[in-house]
């Protein structure tokens, strides 16, 4: 079914790129209707109606009317602002990582509701806890979204013979897709990196719990530093783009 003349829909700003002297295009991402891109006339003007409504991270009531090339931002209203975000620089950083993360997995149209539901909910925790518990909230985002996406690394069983793994410290593949055996790795072809025994249960804790459970376990910085890390690669290769805003996060770090 075609898209009325004017619709309506909630979603959650992932970027914006200026345009012009006082415009500004828009990408957000709906749980209905996945990826939108609008045209934010005037926003930029310290008079205009949408001035301050379409900010990083908020979340919005938002109208659009059809247009030829891009749709135009008609009416805004703001949800949720998630100001304490913007106050750190750990939880921003890590703000800007997954909502860029969100913005390479999503697609237009229907069927990208787990992808928003879980933006949704990790912006609001980075907005409520400690900014410590940041990194170890990318780790969540990153390895739930691998999953959701179908290129989650696999770290129960080795890639390449299905054993299962013994416990102890292996080796990471990212173009196999996860860990490999020591008999395995013989007969690699191309970078590995090490992964601790620790890293591979914090792994296999964080895909066993929810977010809160996340929240409160203590983890060693060092451990989830060594977890983004894995992660990062993983996603880099098998989404075939870099993380910009990671650089900036380890920079913060």
């Amino acid at each position: 079914m075609a898209k009325p003349r004017i619709y309506t829909t909630t979603a959650l700003v992932l970027k914006y790129r200026n345009y012009g002297e006082s415009d500004r295009f828009v990408t957000l991402l709906s749980r209905d209707l996945g990826q939108i891109q609008g045209f934010a006339k005037g926003i930029r003007r310290s008079t205009g109606k949408l001035t301050g409504h379409l900010e990083l991270f908020y979340k919005v009531r938002i109208s659009l009317a059809i247009g030829k090339n891009t749709d135009v931002i008609t009416e805004v209203q703001i949800l949720k602002t998630l100001d304490k975000i913007n106050t750190n620089l750990a939880t921003v950083s890590c703000a800007l990582n997954i909502t860029e993360l969100a913005l390479n997995v999503s697609t237009e149209g229907p069927g990208n509701e787990i992808i928003y539901d879980l933006l949704d909910q990790t912006l609001n925790k980075l907005n409520t806890t400690n900014e410590s518990n940041a990194d170890k909230l990318l780790a969540y985002y990153q390895l739930n979204l691998l999953f959701i996406s179908g290129l989650a690394p696999e770290f129960k069983e080795c890639v390449e013979c299905g054993n299962e793994l013994t416990k102890q410290d292996h080796l990471y593949s990212a173009p196999a897709g996860g860990i490999i055996c020591p008999n395995c790795s013989l007969k690699q072809i191309g970078a590995l990196i090490n992964l601790s025994i620790n890293a591979i249960k914090v792994l296999r804790f964080i895909e066993s719990t929810d977010i809160d459970g996340i929240e409160k376990f203590a983890i060693p910085r060092n451990l989830v530093s060594e977890i983004n890390d894995v992660l990062n690669m993983h996603t880099n290769h098998h989404i075939d783009r870099k993380i910009r805003s990671r650089t900036f996060f380890q920079e913060v770090k």
